[in-house]
């Protein structure tokens, strides 16, 4: 009996089957990650559960509530806009009143951006006039615009007339002739760039005065100014004579004659052998206008003389009354 009594408790200790205490609930050790692909390109989410017993456990995926595959791995060969959306990883154990366990993560299929509106080749402007580049582009995410003249962003040419879009483009107000030129819209994003260019030509205009000289009189060390302010595309050069000589051009400066910015023309200090006529030349590609006006300069001894003979006159006049 002491021998069948010491037997007894080895049974206890060394059952056949495990004890329900061994069962254990599933559960997501290594949950999917959020993840991001281009469109085309293989994307793959993992998901790694554990629950006992491990033969009974069992990992899928949904997506809008719709079973899509079976296994800790979900591979989309060659990713397409439509499959980016919340992807759910369902571990669960079969004949088990346990409940099943859930983890999401969100696959992005990023599109390179493409041009959706783009300009012409050549786009042609008038003087004075407005005139708008069309740019629009498209992608996930949707790409930022960047605009550049002649290989400069615009956003260091800090040019007010050029007002930029999201929505339609870039708009040059009051064209100039210096707006001529290349204009690109690059559209930017993490998922790559792409570019189109025009080239914006500035229709061509014959030169106006728009303030020609009048004729001066001054004294001699004074300063005259004679003014020649113009427009015309491209922007006219400018040129004064006096007689058939040149003083002022953008290659001719001679000390006391100064060829102003606006056109105009500045003689500092005047001397009496500047008296005469002197002419202000506009000219570009479309044609050539041109204006004269008279400079009369009077000596200092002249005008005392000129005041003195007033004084009298004005003296006698006031003697007769």
């Amino acid at each position: 009996m002491c021998k069948a009594g010491r037997e007894n408790p080895l049974r206890t200790f060394m059952p056949q089957d495990p004890p329900e205490s061994e069962h254990v609930a599933p559960a997501i050790v290594i949950g999917p990650k959020n993840t991001t692909v281009l469109v085309g390109k293989e994307a793959m989410l993992e998901c790694i559960a554990s629950a006992r017993p491990v033969d009974g456990l069992a990992v899928s995926w949904k997506r809008d509530g719709r079973r899509l595959a079976g296994g800790r791995r979900l591979i989309v060969p060659a990713a397409t806009s439509s499959d980016a959306g919340l992807y759910v990883c369902e571990a669960l154990v079969s004949n088990s009143t346990a409940k099943p366990v859930e983890a999401k993560a969100y696959l992005t299929v990023m599109e390179p951006p493409s041009m959706t509106v783009q300009p012409k080749e050549k786009i042609f402007a008038d003087l004075d006039r407005n005139v708008e580049i069309p740019c629009q582009a498209s992608g996930v995410p949707q790409p930022r615009i960047e605009w550049y003249k002649d290989a400069v962003p615009l956003s260091k040419l800090a040019n007010a007339r050029y007002k930029v879009s999201s929505a339609t483009g870039l708009m040059v107000r009051r064209v100039q002739p210096g707006d001529g030129g290349i204009f690109q819209c690059f559209a930017r994003s993490p998922a790559g760039e792409t570019q189109v260019h025009t080239e914006l030509l500035v229709s061509s205009v014959a030169p106006t005065l728009l303030s020609p000289p009048s004729d001066q009189t001054v004294t001699d060390g004074d300063t005259a100014l004679f003014t020649c302010q113009n427009s015309g595309a491209p922007k006219p050069a400018i040129t004064w004579r006096k007689g058939s000589q040149v003083i002022a051009s953008g290659s001719i400066q001679i000390p006391r004659f100064t060829l102003l910015q606006s056109g105009g023309l500045q003689i500092q200090p005047v001397s009496v052998q500047d008296s005469g006529e002197f002419t202000c030349i506009a000219s570009n590609s479309e044609g050539t206008i041109n204006a004269t006006a008279a400079l009369t300069v009077w000596s200092k001894t002249h005008e005392h003389t000129n005041k003195n003979t007033l004084n009298s006159s004005i003296y006698i006049y006031q003697r007769d009354k």
